[in-house]
């Protein structure tokens, strides 16, 4: 057992008085000296707590109220003058003694090189609690470690670089670390394989000056697709299987998609090449830095994806409506999104379209506003039941206004949305990758499960998306 002496006078003092016999830890033994009634409240009552009532600036008279041997001093005053007097009395009567000292007027300036007093600066304390409510501004710890700003808390907001990347990709950072993820109001220790989320709030530990760096980095919002999957886009070209027009088209489409996404580069892959005007524009791409070309001449099987999948990142595979249908279980496989191209051109898109049912779930949400904010489509919700799922819904709106997209939704529990849509153009729909669209039968077509019944609009574009939680 400890024992603590509390230099008490004011409104914060009482409050403070109050606090600590609420405890349920109070196990020290408190001595409080006061010389106002209004500081000591009725409710300091205890056989561990003793009161004393005189004025401490008084330095006899502090000498002689201090008989016992204190841990602790703790000084807690509403005027500067009498914090000082006190501050100064209790530095004669023990030079080496802990003092905590409530600070609201700068006297950190006027207390020169005491390494045994701890100035709770108020001011900074507070203002540094405000700032931290601010949409850009971290939270940084004042009340534990130096207070100083090695510790820092800090949301993640949707399209920051540090969403859906593994706390292990930060590892060698000798500067900072991530030793605790919050989500959803619970405590996530950070391990090497726990995935960062928008919208989680880390607590990042570290030189102050890096942290600083460290904020900005988190709060730099570009959007992230093709993260979590990868950073590189990936169209693969069956040349023998492919005309000179349809590839001009798939050039022009992919080579947007590279300039508009934030993809860190584009590889293409040719397989079954032959001496055509169309290699020989392939082999020009290669003069892009944003583009490398891959050429398989003794393998030209589409397998050889699986390799370049993991090799060089990939976090979305590109190919035509007749690759994807021949290939599909091959790209299944390689557990990346796969766009596959519709008629028109990606620069016309006009909306993002999810179709969804009470079977539906949300787990390819973020990755729908984060492709359509960075395309600048609106989101369209076709929801296709007889009882609505609330909590889907409300996971969509959520993200809109996370994302800061316009979101519609169409609800409709008589007709099929792809009814609507089959005659509609330029929208890119959104369809989860999944073993419905894998094993697609011939009696698909009288099917009422939206994501069997994809290939009915696939003359838009579409986005293949795997379960996420497989990644």
């Amino acid at each position: 057992m400890k024992n603590i002496l509390i230099i008490a006078d004011g409104i914060l003092a009482k409050y403070f008085l109050e606090t600590i016999i609420e405890l349920k830890t109070l196990k020290h033994k408190y001595t409080i000296i006061s010389y106002k009634d209004i500081t000591i409240s009725q409710k300091l009552k205890g056989e561990n707590i003793t009161i004393q009532r005189f004025d401490p600036t008084s330095f006899e008279k502090l000498r002689l109220g201090i008989h016992e041997k204190f841990d602790i001093f703790m000084v807690i005053m509403d005027e500067k003058i009498d914090t000082f007097s006190v501050y100064q009395n209790l530095r004669k009567i023990d030079k080496n003694k802990e003092i905590y000292l409530l600070d609201k007027w700068g006297l950190l300036d006027e207390i020169d090189d005491d390494n045994h007093t701890k100035i709770i600066d108020a001011l900074s304390i507070l203002t540094s609690r405000l700032i931290g409510y601010l949409p850009d501004h971290p939270i940084l710890a004042d009340s534990i470690g130096l207070g100083k700003g090695e510790i820092m808390e800090v949301k993640v907001p949707i399209g920051s670089s540090f969403s859906y990347k593994k706390i292990g990709l930060f590892s060698t950072q000798k500067e900072f670390k991530i030793p605790m993820i919050y989500r959803h109001n619970k405590a996530i220790t950070a391990q090497f394989g726990t995935m960062i989320f928008p919208n989680d709030t880390l607590l990042v530990v570290g030189e102050p000056n890096v942290l600083q760096d460290v904020y900005k980095a988190i709060k730099e919002s570009k959007g992230q697709f093709p993260s979590p999957f990868g950073i590189n886009f990936y169209l693969i070209v069956d040349m023998i299987n492919l005309c000179q027009d349809d590839f001009e088209k798939i050039i022009k489409n992919v080579k947007y998609l590279n300039e508009s996404v934030t993809n860190h580069k584009l590889y293409i892959r040719v397989i079954n090449p032959t001496l055509t005007k169309m290699f020989e524009e392939i082999k020009k791409l290669d003069d892009d830095e944003s583009c490398e070309i891959l050429i398989e001449y003794s393998k030209n099987s589409p397998e050889v994806m699986k390799s370049d999948i993991v090799k060089h990142k990939v976090g979305m595979v590109i190919s035509d409506n007749a690759f994807f249908e021949k290939h599909k279980k091959s790209l299944y496989e390689l557990k990346v999104p796969v766009l596959t191209l519709g008629k028109g051109d990606v620069k016309d898109l006009k909306k993002g379209v999810v179709l969804m049912s009470d079977k539906s779930n949300a787990s390819e949400a973020s990755v729908v506003f984060d492709l359509c904010g960075q395309l600048g489509l609106d989101v369209y919700l076709h929801y296709y039941a007889q009882e609505k799922n609330q909590e889907l819904i409300a996971r969509y709106k959520d993200l809109a206004e996370l994302f800061k997209k316009e979101l519609f939704i169409i609800e409709d529990d008589a007709q099929n949305p792809f009814l609507k849509l089959k005659n509609e153009e330029n929208f890119l729909h959104f369809v989860p990758f999944n073993d419905k669209v894998l094993h697609r039968k011939p009696t698909s077509v009288f099917s009422k499960d939206l994501d069997e019944l994809y290939f009915a609009i696939s003359q838009n574009y579409q986005l293949f998306i795997p379960d996420f939680y497989e990644i």
